[in-house]
């Protein structure tokens, strides 16, 4: 991990030596934000950014990605200070992240509410909580108490019942695409959704309105922040 650090930090110092901008990504509940940042100050452990748009800067959590074709892998990093009177953004922690960045192919949102879905497999049913949806694939939580973890393997086949609203409860079949350990007893799962083209349409329609009221809430959070003031470290 320490050799997989180092080269990182490496590769992000040697293309802000040679002022090659590289693309970060922020996120607000699904929705992703990318710009192309220029390095402009190189330190020890750290490089300092000419800090992107001040939309983006509000979705920058810790991690930050940072991704370019050069790269031979996405790069976490971890945002430090952003000075609005400076537009400086300074990162470091830089870790490879063991992937390439691939931009999606299709909007995913989080849901405003916690919404229930119950997943089956086979003759098991497994209460599960909606973390993000796009029109082909979605991310749930599993809280379980058993001695045994759920038996949902990649690749199994599944069916959801969810519910977007308006009364409308929606049985969509699909496949497990991952899972993994999110906690002791919290499960995350990936389904891979196999819609007919009446769900796709309710899909999209929901997607999109919660992408406006995503989009609606960003702008009005940024506004109050921006309010008492503008020229120090809002963020981090």
């Amino acid at each position: 991990m320490l050799d997989r650090t180092r080269e990182a930090l490496t590769a992000i110092k040697r293309l802000a030596f040679q002022q090659t901008p590289v693309n970060i990504v922020g996120m607000y509940k699904g929705v992703s934000f990318t710009e192309r940042i220029q390095p402009i100050k190189v330190g020890l452990d750290h490089v300092v950014f000419r800090a992107p748009c001040l939309r983006v800067c509000f979705t920058l959590r810790d991690p930050v990605y940072l991704h370019s074709r050069i790269l031979p892998e996405t790069v976490r990093a971890r945002p430090h200070m952003l000075n609005c009177a400076s537009h400086e953004l300074r990162l470091s922690d830089f870790t490879y992240s063991g992937s390439l960045w691939f931009e999606r192919e299709e909007q995913r949102v989080q849901p405003e509410r916690q919404v229930d879905v119950e997943l089956r497999s086979g003759n098991h049913r497994y209460q599960t909580t909606l973390k993000d949806l796009s029109c082909n694939g979605a991310g749930l939580f599993i809280d379980w108490s058993g001695p045994d973890e759920p038996d949902l393997r990649i690749n199994t086949p599944v069916d959801l019942k969810l519910n977007l609203g308006a009364g409308r409860n929606v049985g969509i079949s699909g496949s497990v695409t991952q899972r993994r350990k999110a906690g002791r007893l919290l499960l995350a799962v990936g389904v891979r959704l196999h819609p007919t083209t009446i769900q796709e349409s309710w899909l999209k329609d929901y997607i999109w309105r919660r992408k406006l009221e995503i989009l609606t809430e960003l702008e009005r959070q940024l506004n109050s922040r921006l309010e008492p003031q503008r020229a120090e470290s809002l963020f981090f």
